[in-house]
């Protein structure tokens, strides 16, 4: 039995609606510190004193942040249809 068969009718709009809010701000935020961490790795921004594990650390964030924004949007697949 899926996910979407076990949540009643009335929760699947508003849980929908919080998935595509999840993939939005997860995929924007994700590329965002994913571009910033690569310039800081490459050193082609202008902040001085970061260490390229930091650097790696902001990569790392962004891909997190994308990887739950994939996680909404499946969500919101799995509750829209």
């Amino acid at each position: 039995m899926s996910v979407s068969n076990r949540v009643p009718d009335g929760l699947k709009g508003p849980l929908g609606a919080a998935s595509l809010g999840v993939m939005i701000l997860g995929l924007v935020v994700g590329y965002i510190f994913t571009m910033l961490g690569i310039t800081l790795f490459l050193g082609l921004n202008g902040i001085e004193g970061i260490s390229s594990t930091e650097a790696l650390i902001v990569i790392g964030t962004g891909l997190a942040c994308i990887i739950a924004g994939y996680a909404g949007w499946k969500g919101f697949m799995g509750f829209a249809y």
